[in-house]
């Protein structure tokens, strides 16, 4: 009994440390650049946090990349914006990230494909908006199903 009761309460205790992640669904695989998702996140403890951008995507994507903006809306209400080029496909048109059924998942950065990680600094606990919107030259994009946002902390 003891046993069981310990594994519990350190099953229940490391839930407050378990990294944030999201997906967003993309109606009708159909993402237009008015159309950012925005993610709420609750830091109760600052820190640097390790980022991962995730995009879900089809062979109907017809680019080989897609470029992201990422918005951060900080509790004292300053903002700071980012931009990322996230490769999807390798220059034969094989897709990047893993494959299930006519879906393809990216994680960004990956440590096999990009050059470094991601980090985002919290230094103060609060709630702070984190917005994706893609950045590419036309205002509709085909063949994204969903993006995310995927946090843990340093």
């Amino acid at each position: 009994r003891f046993i069981l009761y310990t594994g519990i309460v350190f099953v229940l205790s490391s839930c407050g440390r378990q990294p944030y992640e999201k997906f967003t669904e993309i109606a009708d695989r159909v993402w237009n650049y008015n159309e950012p998702k925005s993610f709420i996140i609750n830091i109760e403890k600052p820190g640097s946090y390790r980022l991962f951008l995730q995009v879900r995507y089809t062979q109907e994507y017809t680019y080989s990349n897609i470029w992201l903006g990422l918005t951060e809306n900080k509790p004292d209400g300053k903002t700071e914006i980012v931009r990322f080029n996230v490769p999807l496909f390798d220059a034969q048109g094989k897709p990047y990230g893993s494959f299930a059924g006519k879906f393809f998942d990216r994680n960004y950065p990956d440590a096999d494909i990009d050059a470094r990680p991601l980090t985002l600094d919290f230094p103060k606990a609060g709630q702070y908006t984190l917005s994706l919107q893609h950045n590419m030259r036309v205002d509709r994009l085909d063949g994204i199903s969903e993006v995310g946002l995927r946090m843990k902390a340093l």
